[in-house]
């Protein structure tokens, strides 16, 4: 069947893309070289379409392969979904094999030097889409696709994987943002055969405990094992999820906080998590189990998630790590039946399930009698202090939030762990406010002034780190993005004690030597970065204690 599904996968990208795929630049070429480079482009285009969801006029654009491409056959970067794919594209007429070792090699590199900004390694399709990648790579959030796609039908062999896992685990230290979707025949065949908007999503999905709600609107509840999830995001993937909903966005701090709990205690998943909202455009009770609410089994037919998105994505995840804890875990799941709804019932749904009852680390703070002291403190100063969710400062007001008092005390701190993890998850800072690192951070001997004094310190390094960004480029302009909390930490270590322990407003002398001192250690530590980690990719370097830990020791040194 190997040719046949070649075949039929051909005539969909002839069918989807023939319109919209650029070989302007082989059209010297012969002709059975000019179609395998269409079919190899069209095939990542097509694939991009599946995973993104894009249309083909934007997968086509999404299309660098060609001479001096490095490696890199597509880039596309999704700003809403904060999601940058990188993909290669290797095309088998006969059907076999995957791709050798040569290629994989070929684009890792070009992985390495688009994550580093080395746009002058790259051919004109792909710097033209600099500002976009640029972006992308700007954003600390970012998650990473690689994706890898082929109509061969043997997996990866043992050394290509590899090679590829040892660059993914690489750019995921400290923090996961880089993941990735293998796609072979099988896959591209599924895809084909579902069509790239996807047939509806018809599942038997196993309830535990479950009940029922009749009136006025029909639904279901109960527990799903966490490990049919994961398998519903292995065979679906974003199609899983309602079209107005955010997708999977990779190593978030709650997202983080489930893949521990799943990983180190699946049994109290159900306890911590708030579970899955799904619409179903109809559900039927199966016969098997009779009227027993222990378990039964549930036909629903067009499912599509509306809630809890990250959920799904980190159990799929956390899945792939540790497959035999994820099923212990299990899952509450609400299946909402749209049968006899009015007609603009689901999109109301999948809108308030998202924007009610959420309530983030940094709420509990409020609870902390240090913040409202200081908040006095500083209203004495004439100074404004926010650190209730909700509150704004009024425009034109002189004054800062919890934000802002954390980075500054973080990076205050001797300690640059406490910096790193401010730029990492600021909300770890606030996970606990009776104990460290919160306490360390805000209690009784830390005066409103000081902290307003850090605040200003700090906004003069980000002042001229934004300066510095105008006329940089590449890793440069990198550094100035990723490692401006680190940065701030070296310059209050540089500072003399009279300027940090100063209880007055700083002055035109303190600002101007903060400033200088910014531009001195900037260019120490492009300097470092450039003999100690030549490849790292900062957005995930400045978030790992270790590797700063380390150019702190040597710029100490």
């Amino acid at each position: 069947m190997s040719e046949l599904h070649v075949r039929q996968i051909r005539a969909a990208l002839e069918k989807e893309l023939r319109a919209h795929i650029d070989v302007s630049d082989v059209e010297n070429r012969p002709l059975d070289e000019q179609m395998n480079i269409f079919l190899t482009r069209s095939q990542m285009a097509y694939v991009l379409m599946y995973l993104a969801s894009v249309t083909p006029e934007d997968a086509a654009k999404a299309i660098t392969d060609g001479f001096s491409d490095n490696g890199i056959d597509g880039v596309l970067y999704q700003a809403s979904e904060r999601i940058l794919y990188v993909g290669q594209s290797k095309w088998r007429n006969d059907g076999t094999g995957s791709i050798d070792r040569g290629e994989m090699q070929k684009f890792l590199k070009g992985l390495r030097d688009l994550t580093n900004a080395r746009w002058e390694r790259f051919n004109d399709k792909i710097k033209a889409k600099s500002p976009d990648l640029e972006a992308a790579l700007n954003d600390a959030s970012t998650r990473i696709v690689v994706v890898v796609a082929y109509t061969g039908q043997e997996p990866l062999s043992m050394e290509v994987g590899q090679d590829l896992q040892d660059i993914v685990s690489e750019l995921n230290d400290p923090t996961e943002l880089v993941t990735t979707q293998i796609l072979r025949q099988t896959n591209i065949y599924s895809a084909v055969a579902q069509g790239i908007q996807g047939s509806p999503i018809d599942l038997e999905v196993a309830l535990y405990d479950w009940g029922q709600v009749r009136e006025p609107y029909s639904a279901f509840y109960g527990q799903v094992s966490a490990a049919d999830i994961a398998r519903w995001y292995d065979q679906y993937n974003n199609q899983l999820f309602a079209p107005n909903i955010r997708m999977f966005l990779g190593s978030t701090e709650v997202n983080t906080t489930i893949l521990d709990t799943l990983q180190g205690s699946p049994q109290d998943f159900w306890y911590f998590n708030n579970g899955i909202s799904a619409l179903c455009r109809t559900i039927r009770k199966k016969p098997i189990g009779g009227n027993t609410r222990e378990n039964g089994i549930f036909e629903c037919h067009d499912l599509r998630i509306v809630n809890g998105a990250q959920t799904v994505g980190a159990i799929a995840s956390a899945a792939q790590k540790n497959p035999d804890s994820v099923a212990l875990a299990r899952v509450s799941i609400r299946l909402v039946s749209l049968e006899s709804c009015p007609a603009d019932f689901d999109r109301k749904v999948t809108r308030y399930n998202n924007t009610q009852n959420r309530i983030d680390r940094r709420d509990f703070v409020a609870l902390d009698i240090e913040q409202e002291r200081i908040r006095g403190e500083l209203q004495l100063e004439g100074v404004a202090y926010v650190y209730k969710s909700g509150e704004t400062l009024i425009p034109n007001q002189s004054g800062f939030g919890l934000d802002e008092a954390t980075v500054a005390r973080a990076c205050l701190q001797t300690d640059v762990a406490l910096a790193v993890q401010a730029k990492r998850e600021i909300g770890k800072l606030w996970e606990d406010i009776t104990k460290a690192p919160y306490k360390i951070l805000f209690n009784p001997s830390v005066n409103g002034p000081g902290v307003w004094r850090a605040v200003q310190i700090v906004r003069q390094v980000e002042a001229e780190l934004t300066q510095i960004r105008t006329s940089a480029q590449g890793r440069e302009r990198l550094l100035t993005i990723h490692g401006n909390r680190f940065i701030s930490h070296l310059v209050f270590q540089c500072l003399p004690k009279e300027v940090l322990e100063a209880h007055q407003a700083i002055d035109a002398a303190a600002i101007r030597l903060a400033r200088s001192l910014t531009i001195s250690i900037f260019q120490q530590i492009l300097q470092l970065l450039d003999a100690h980690y030549p490849d790292a990719y900062l957005a995930n370097l400045f978030k790992n204690s270790g590797k700063c830990q380390h150019i702190k020791n040597i710029f100490d040194s």
